[in-house]
C-alpha cells in the first residue's frame, strides 16, 4: 500500500516536524511505501496536492490544521479528484478533529488512519467553493484569520480568544436575508451567521453535541441578532461559549442549505480562512461528500 503524507510545516507550534519519522514508521509497518511532502507555503501546499493527486496513491494524508485540510479538500474537488483522506490534526485549536474525535497526538492518528477504513462525512459549498466544517460571517469569524502565525504559535488557543476580544469595541452587524433550503425565511441585523458542521467554532462558539451530526446531510444554521445592550451582548456570550441557546438572540435550526443576501458584501471566513464573499453567498451541504478516515 503507497501513502503519501501531506505535511503543513507551519501548522500549530511547528512541534509536527518533530514526529514526522515516527509518523513515517507507523505507514511504512508492513512493507508499505510511504512519501512525506513538507511544505511551507501555501503555493507549495497547493502544488505538493496536486502532485500527490496524480500519483494515485492508496491513502492520501493530510497533517496541519483544519485549514490545510480545508484547503486540501477543495483543491482535490476542482481538479477532480477528491479521494478518501487521512486526517492528522497539527493545528492550533484544531476544532474539526476534536468534534470528530480524532487522536491529538500525531503517531496515535496516524495510526488510527493505519487501522482504520474511510468514512463518509458531509461537505460544504459556498459559491462553488468547499469547505469542511463552517461557513460565517460576523462576530469572531475575523479572530481566526486575523490572528498571526506566530501569535498561535506562542499562545495556542489562547490567541483566539484574545483577537475575539479585541474585535468587541468594533464588532459590526450586518442586516441580512436568509432563505434555508427548507424554505424557511430569516431576516434581521445579525452579529453573527454561518453554517457549521462542528460543536466547536473558532475556539470559542460551541454547539450541542447532542444537536450535530456529521453525516446526516444536514448542517448548522446560526444566527445571532444584534445586542441592544451590554446585558443582550453578555447573554449572548455566555449562550455562545457555552452551548446553551438563547431563542430571544439567537436563531438555530438544521437545514440542507441557505442563500444569504445582504445590502453590502460580506467577508466570510471558511474553516478559518478569509474568503471575499459578496452580496449573496449560497451555501450547499453534500451528504458524504467527503469519504474521511474518522
Amino acid at each position: 500500500m503507497k501513502t503519501i503524507v501531506l505535511v503543513n510545516a507551519n501548522a500549530g507550534k511547528q512541534g509536527i516536524l518533530r514526529e514526522v519519522e515516527k509518523i513515517r514508521e507507523v505507514f511504512a509497518a508492513g512493507g508499505g511505501q510511504v512519501e512525506v511532502v513538507e511544505t511551507e507555503s501555501k503555493e507549495q501546499g497547493e502544488q505538493a496536492v496536486r502532485d500527490a493527486a496524480g500519483k494515485s496513491p492508496d491513502r492520501l494524508v493530510v497533517c496541519g490544521g483544519d485549514g490545510t485540510l480545508s484547503d486540501t479538500v477543495d483543491l482535490l474537488q476542482k481538479e477532480g479528484c477528491l479521494r478518501p483522506l487521512g486526517y492528522i490534526p497539527a493545528g492550533t485549536t484544531n476544532d474539526f478533529a476534536s468534534f470528530l474525535g480524532l487522536p491529538k497526538e500525531p503517531v496515535k492518528a496516524a495510526s488510527f488512519i493505519a487501522m482504520g477504513a474511510p468514512r463518509g462525512i458531509d461537505l460544504g459549498r459556498l459559491n462553488g467553493r468547499s469547505f469542511i466544517y463552517v461557513a460565517s460571517f460576523g462576530a469572531f469569524t475575523q479572530s481566526s484569520y486575523n490572528t498571526t502565525q506566530s501569535l498561535k504559535n506562542s499562545l495556542g488557543h489562547l490567541a483566539y480568544v484574545i483577537e475575539g476580544i479585541k474585535e468587541l469595541p468594533t464588532l459590526q452587524s450586518y442586516e441580512a436575508r436568509v432563505e434555508t433550503a427548507e424554505g424557511g425565511v430569516y431576516e434581521g441585523e445579525y452579529l453573527y451567521g454561518g453554517l457549521s458542521n462542528s460543536t466547536s467554532l473558532g475556539g470559542v462558539i460551541k454547539l450541542d453535541p447532542e444537536k450535530v451530526d456529521p453525516c446526516d446531510g444536514l448542517f448548522e444554521l446560526s444566527l445571532v441578532k444584534k445586542p441592544k445592550s451590554l446585558h443582550e451582548l453578555n447573554r449572548i456570550l455566555l449562550a455562545l461559549m457555552s452551548g446553551k441557546a438563547d431563542e430571544e438572540l439567537i436563531t438555530f435550526v438544521h437545514t440542507k442549505g441557505a442563500v444569504f443576501t445582504c445590502k453590502e458584501p460580506m467577508p466570510w471566513s471558511l474553516d478559518g480562512e478569509y474568503y471575499a464573499g459578496g452580496e449573496k453567498v449560497e451555501i450547499e451541504i453534500v451528504q458524504s461528500g467527503l469519504e474521511l478516515y474518522w
